[in-house]
Order: C-alpha cells, then sequence, then structure tokens
C-alpha cells in the first residue's frame, strides 16, 4: 500500500502544481476573461492544464519576445490597431502580427513568407498586394495590414470562429478543414488536443503564443507598475495616417513635415524609392498625430480641376462597379489612368466595391467614340 502510495504521490504533485499555477494565472491576467472571449475560447480555458503547462516553460521567454516586439512596433502599432477597430475587428488581431514577425519591417521566414504579416507571395497577390520585381508591399506596413483584415475576415466568413480563423491562418485552410473532419467537431478544446494532434503542434503553440501574449499586452495597457508604464509609453497612440498619391516626391513629403528623411522613412519603411511609385495610384502613409493638420495644409494632392487641365478631360460619365472589377478593369474601359480615377473621386483607397459609383473623367474623343461618333 506505501510503495502503491509513493508511486502515485509525484504524478499528485504535479497535478496540484499545475493546478496552483492554473490559479495564479487568473489572478496574475485578468485580461484572460477578455482575451479569450474575444478570440471565441471559453474562459475556462485558463485552468487547461496544456496551456498551462505553455504558460509555465515560456512566460520569461516570450516576456521577453514582448518587450523586444514593442520597441520596434511602437510606431505602428496604434495605427495597426485603429485599422483594425475601424475595419470591424478586434484590436487584439495586433498580437496576430506581433507574434507572425515580431514587427520586423522586413521579417521573412525560411518558406518566404514576408513582412509583419507574414503573407505568402500567391496570397499576397490575390489580396491586392503587388509583388514584382519593383515592389513587394507585403513590406508596407498599411497596404499589408489592410490585406491581412481582408484575408482575416473571409476566413472568418468560412469558418464562423474567431479562433479558426487563427488556426487557417497559420496552418493553411485545407488543413484546418481536414482536422476539423477527423475531429468531428470544430471545438477549440478538441482540436488543440495535443494527443489525439488534429492540427500540427506548430499552430497549437502559435495559438498559446497569441493568448499569452495578449493576455500580457492588455494586461500592460490596465497595470499601474512602473515597469509596465515605462512599456505603456510605447503604445500611446500618437500616430496617424494620411492618403498621398503617385508620383508625390518623398522630399515635398518630408517638407509639409517638417521632418528629417531618416525620421521619416523610419516612419514609412514601405519607401524605398525618392518618389511614391506612379503606378501605386494611392499610398497611405504614416505621419505623427500632431503634424496632420499643418501637413494638410502643407501638401495638396492634385484635383479634378489640375487633371483636367493636365490631361485635357473634358467629359465626367459615371459608372457603377460590377463585381471583381478593378481600379485597372475600369480604367481600361474608359482609356483613363488608375490615379485620375482616384483623384476625380477622392478615394480612400484603390480598392472598389461592387455597386459603387464613379465618376469617370474622359477626353472629348473617348466620349464621341462611346456614342458611336
Amino acid at each position: 500500500m506505501m510503495k502503491r502510495l509513493m508511486w502515485l504521490l509525484p504524478g499528485a504533485l504535479v497535478l496540484l502544481s499545475v493546478s496552483l499555477f492554473a490559479s495564479r494565472l487568473a489572478t496574475k491576467y485578468p485580461s484572460h476573461r477578455y482575451v479569450m472571449q474575444q478570440f471565441d475560447v471559453n474562459t475556462s480555458y485558463i485552468d487547461n492544464p496544456w496551456f498551462v503547462n505553455f504558460v509555465t516553460k515560456n512566460e520569461p521567454k516570450y516576456r521577453r519576445f514582448y518587450t523586444h516586439s514593442l520597441k520596434r512596433g511602437e510606431k505602428v502599432i496604434p495605427v495597426f490597431k485603429e485599422l483594425l477597430t475601424r475595419g470591424g475587428l478586434s484590436h487584439l488581431f495586433v498580437y496576430m502580427s506581433m507574434t507572425e514577425s515580431g514587427f520586423k519591417p522586413y521579417a521573412k521566414s525560411s518558406a518566404s513568407a514576408a513582412g509583419m504579416w507574414q503573407f505568402m507571395a500567391a496570397t499576397a497577390r490575390q489580396y491586392q498586394l503587388r509583388v514584382d520585381g519593383k515592389t513587394d508591399q507585403r513590406y508596407d506596413p498599411i497596404a499589408s495590414t489592410q490585406a491581412a483584415m481582408r484575408y482575416i475576415s473571409d476566413l472568418y466568413r468560412k469558418f464562423g470562429k474567431w479562433y479558426l480563423v487563427l488556426m487557417a491562418y497559420n496552418c493553411g485552410e485545407g488543413r484546418l478543414e481536414r482536422a476539423i473532419r477527423r475531429a468531428g467537431s470544430d471545438a477549440f478544446e478538441v482540436l488543440m488536443d495535443p494527443k489525439k494532434k488534429y492540427i500540427p503542434a506548430e499552430t497549437r503553440g502559435y495559438l498559446h503564443k497569441i493568448l499569452l501574449l495578449s493576455m500580457m499586452g492588455e494586461h500592460i495597457v490596465d497595470s499601474k507598475r512602473p515597469e509596465d508604464e515605462r512599456l505603456k509609453r510605447r503604445i500611446i497612440d500618437g500616430k496617424t495616417f494620411v492618403n498621398v498619391v503617385a508620383g508625390t516626391r518623398i522630399v515635398d513629403l518630408v517638407d509639409a513635415l517638417g521632418m528629417s528623411l531618416p525620421e521619416f522613412l523610419a516612419m514609412n519603411p514601405q519607401i524605398r524609392s525618392s518618389r511614391i511609385p506612379a503606378d501605386a495610384y494611392l499610398v497611405q502613409i504614416m505621419i505623427p498625430a500632431e503634424k496632420e493638420e499643418a501637413f494638410r495644409k502643407k501638401y495638396a494632392p492634385p484635383t479634378l480641376q489640375d487633371i483636367y487641365r493636365t490631361k485635357h478631360y473634358r467629359r465626367l460619365i459615371a459608372h457603377i462597379v460590377k463585381e471583381g472589377e478593378s481600379l485597372n478593369d475600369v480604367a481600361r474601359q474608359y482609356h483613363t489612368a488608375p490615379i485620375d480615377l482616384v483623384i476625380a473621386n477622392e478615394l480612400p483607397s484603390a480598392t472598389l466595391s461592387a455597386g459603387q459609383l464613379l465618376m469617370i473623367p474622359i477626353t472629348e474623343a473617348e466620349f464621341q467614340r462611346r456614342r458611336g461618333y
């Protein structure tokens, strides 16, 4: 009997240790309720022994990772959060970007995924990012975030739960679909079971890492500890973004902002030339929020009157965007330039939606041609 008790004791001690740590984990991170609810995970998962074990082993390492990522991402985190919120997504998806890249602007994986959201080239192109010999918009923090938001939204429409979105983003849609079929369930704890291995170990770790970093980040936002206050100052919202049109000289932007070129480029690592590329149409750049008013007074993008004068347009006709039509498609139909459609309609982005009304500037010759003369 004594031998049996001695044999059981180590296991009982382990279970007791895990239980005590789980209790401390819930107390240490009161933000866990909010985080897990945002990702559609049951809040009781804070006591899951596999998650507790992950945190036990990795908490110090990921605290350091969080701190280093915050230093690199202090200029983009507020803007990412604003973009996500404006797009109807939880701002917690910023921790997915942190997990993917640590906010390294030129991050590239061994599988050739690139940028802060780690897009593969084919997926990037699918979501209207330009990836070619001249430009790679996966490294554009704003364009890539907008593409990631569209991808995340598409995944949610397909799978219907936010934790499934995270899983699919990491291991792929097809692999997740096969995992759900094998498990006969899409429940979080079923798919995350390390014994059944429905999803890859890498993906299970990916979900655990996002949950832990989210709990850390949201706890720091509410914390009053001096060491957390120092970290918090790095993510105070002090940045915003503005649109600039193709062909704009970077030196003119720097002058309008009253910044040095190195300061501007550090805030906009996607810019690699002396001008906004002519075929970029419309680009969003990041600027200090306190400089926005002065910038808008000094930076004057071309107007409809300007392009009428310089391009010899004489007519303005209406066009209703069809499903799947791009800015290039519409411009090609009317023998006009995509950038002129952006200017004429004061578009906030180069992405069109079905049913959208566009005013198309055209020449007299094009107008007569369309009338059949």
